[in-house]
């Protein structure tokens, strides 16, 4: 495919992965999707012949979705050659409509040669038109027959698109369906033993809280001059003997003395506001003298960090990583990955040993290729350097900006540049957390460059 053709494909699987998700959430497709889509329809009658996913776990959901979205992938592929032929045909009707009389009879040739290989005639009559034209007495008789062949041609073309793309899918179901019954259960059982194993480690547990960012929000103290403009101070009250009654609200022109105690102790300050603002200070019905304040102070404003944003994963598949460790990083890696997907979150995904590698999961139609890249390891050394450099490259890019960056490795690999560790630390001003997960390495080296890290031997 072109780059134009690659776009539209990726913007495809995005569409129908967003699909899936709004047809799960309000039991129907999204307006965006064209009516009488036919991967749309296939969404929400797979998702309408398994009930049962709204009350089991998630993971069923998930593992379906995945199987889904390579099937509508493989289904898109096949489609693309009759998109293409579809197009072509169009515009050769377009052209034979729009012509004129002597270019409709210089085409005629090819027209017939076109209807009579695609065409049954309960599809387009093209005897009846050849009846018909030898039958005409003018030219206007003729233009006529071929203009309404040409309407009727462009109607019958759209229609054989669909007809071939419904063949396709039929085709492609059962053996999709097969698959499904054959290995979902064990998939399932898979992913909850790896899921389990996870879970055995409360270091990890630890590392998806703070990369899901479930703690509390990181603030950032920002100076600033604020002028707090205060409720009107009312004068001493009149003696409560002269009031009427006693009343709630915020009405500050009637308070009682022990309201304005509250407000002129600091520590209680708080409280006053919270009572004027849900309307709970207690009144005199009088009215005293009003006086008023502002004041301006030097303050520091707090600026929250954003709560979710892009995710940048790099896991060491160098010759030291192999077996247990690699374990351990396929399993974060893959709770990681759910939780992305739930949070709808960006993810860049590396591998690196002696050269790095890269996957970016911001496109759906790249988690397909997950398993195949995750399997395509490496042997030998650790350049670590590539792998920053590569990081700090997203990290500066607009889809990528702020996001967390989590290093799995045993961190057999020297501490980055100075230039590196200078533009690391200037992201990190930015807002970047760098974390890392040490399998099996006591060296602290990294303990120092990384925001947090995580230990498991």
């Amino acid at each position: 495919m072109n780059n134009i053709d690659a776009d539209s494909f990726a913007q495809k699987l995005k569409d129908y992965n967003e699909a899936f998700d709004f047809y799960m959430d309000y039991g129907k497709l999204p307006d965006k999707l064209p009516y009488g889509d036919l991967l749309g329809g296939f969404i929400g009658q797979t998702i309408q012949d398994n009930p049962q996913l709204e009350s089991q776990d998630s993971l069923w959901t998930e593992l379906l979705k995945e199987e889904l979205m390579k099937f509508i992938e493989a289904m898109l592929q096949l489609f693309h050659p009759i998109e293409e032929y579809h197009r072509k045909e169009q515009a050769f009707i377009a052209v034979f409509a729009s012509g004129s009389i002597a270019q409709k009879r210089k085409m005629w040739g090819q027209a017939v040669k076109i209807i009579e290989s695609q065409y049954k005639s309960e599809e387009l009559n093209l005897k009846g038109y050849k009846d018909q034209l030898n039958e005409s007495e003018s030219e206007e008789q003729v233009e006529t027959i071929l203009n309404t062949m040409g309407k009727e041609w462009k109607q019958a073309c759209d229609e054989k698109e669909v007809e071939r793309k419904k063949k396709l899918i039929e085709d492609n179901q059962l053996r999709w369906e097969r698959h499904i019954k054959e290995h979902g259960l064990s998939d399932y059982k898979e992913r909850r033993k790896i899921e389990r194993f996870f879970y055995s480690y409360p270091e990890l547990k630890d590392l998806l809280r703070i990369i899901g960012r479930e703690q509390p929000k990181r603030e950032d103290k920002m100076d600033d001059t604020l002028k707090r403009y205060l409720p009107l101070q009312p004068s001493p009250p009149k003696p409560a003997a002269e009031a009427e009654e006693v009343a709630n609200g915020n009405d500050l022109q009637h308070l009682l003395p022990s309201e304005t105690a509250i407000l002129s102790e600091r520590q209680t300050e708080g409280l006053f506001y919270y009572k004027y603002a849900t309307r709970q200070l207690q009144l005199f019905a009088n009215r005293p003298k009003n006086e008023s304040q502002i004041k301006t102070e030097q303050t520091q404003k707090k600026k929250p960090r954003i709560e979710k944003g892009p995710i940048i994963v790099a896991v060491d598949t160098s010759g030291s990583m192999s077996g247990r460790p690699m374990k351990i990083a396929y399993a974060v890696l893959l709770q990681l990955l759910r939780l992305a997907r739930k949070q709808k979150r960006k993810v860049f995904l590396m591998s690196f040993s002696v050269r790095a590698k890269f996957l970016d999961l911001s496109l759906p139609r790249n988690w397909i290729q997950l398993n195949s890249f995750l399997e395509d390891r490496f042997s030998g050394g650790t350049d670590g350097e590539e792998m920053l450099t590569l990081s700090i490259k997203m990290l500066q890019s607009k889809a990528f900006g702020m996001a967390d960056v989590l290093i799995i490795s045993d961190f057999y690999f020297p501490l980055p540049k100075d230039c590196t560790w200078k533009k690391m630390q200037k992201e990190h001003n930015k807002g970047t957390c760098f974390y890392g997960l040490k399998i099996g390495c006591t060296d602290r080296l990294y303990d120092t460059i990384l925001d947090k890290t995580w230990n498991i031997k």
